[in-house]
């Protein structure tokens, strides 16, 4: 698309495959297609965000450059958004052919969305550094972190809970589990993905991390008002399928 170096490198976490879509552990590729499609409006661009299936790389791409105004000036970034292929366990090792691809050496720049059964559905926690006990009960997180020898990213984990208590439903079971209606957890994940690309899109643009985390996550009450969701997917196109 363009010589420029990245500016960021967003890496939604999931499982490939049509029986993982709407599952809390894809949190991380439904926020991905959800903020191209954010940004694909924002930027007025006619058609669904297009993904490139880069097996080489083991993810799907998509690159574009995101022009935006603060104030009276006017800047732009490039951005990488990649979903592996490689199911969660092993996401570090899309992420370190990516990075290597597009000779980003700088974990900062590495931007890694996933589901955080830790926080609670609707609320958003955002993470840099710490040691891999920061990352416990995220494997796709502990994978990047292991092949990259490094906790220095930025992590902006999506609350989805843990089962219900005295629930028989086992953590693996939960996070393979797809969001349901029950207690509005469809209406609350929808609420967290446009809260997070706000939080995102702002830090991106501002990079204060401390910031950003102050501004967004201190809230641990449900949001009021939420808007019924028909629908978490939105709407992209793969090429080299």
């Amino acid at each position: 698309m363009t010589t420029r170096p990245v500016d960021f490198l967003l890496v939604g976490l999931g499982n490939p495959g049509p029986e993982y879509t709407l599952t809390r552990h894809n949190a991380g590729f439904l926020f991905i297609d959800y903020l191209a499609n954010v940004m694909a409006l924002d930027q007025k661009w006619q058609v669904p965000p297009i993904f490139q299936r880069r097996m080489a790389l083991s993810a799907d791409i998509h690159d574009v450059v995101f022009s935006y105004q603060k104030g009276n000036v006017s800047n732009s970034l490039r951005i990488v958004f990649a979903k592996p292929l490689t199911y969660m366990n092993e996401s570090g090792v899309a992420v370190k052919k990516i990075m290597d691809y597009y000779q980003m050496t700088d974990p900062k720049k590495l931007i890694v969305v996933s589901d955080d059964i830790n926080t609670l559905p609707g609320a958003l926690a955002i993470q840099d550094g710490g040691d891999l006990k920061s990352l416990a009960g995220q494997k796709g997180q502990e994978s990047i972190a292991t092949t990259l020898g490094t906790t220095n990213f930025i992590r902006f984990r999506l609350g989805v809970g843990k089962p219900p208590s005295g629930s028989t439903t086992t953590i693996p079971q939960w996070v393979l589990g797809p969001f349901g209606r029950e207690g509005k957890e469809m209406d609350l994940f929808a609420y967290l993905m446009g809260h997070t690309t706000q939080a995102l899109l702002d830090f991106v643009q501002t990079n204060d991390l401390k910031l950003c985390r102050k501004k967004f996550t201190k809230s641990k009450k449900i949001p009021s008002g939420l808007v019924p969701t028909e629908s978490l997917i939105s709407p992209i196109h793969i090429e080299g399928m």
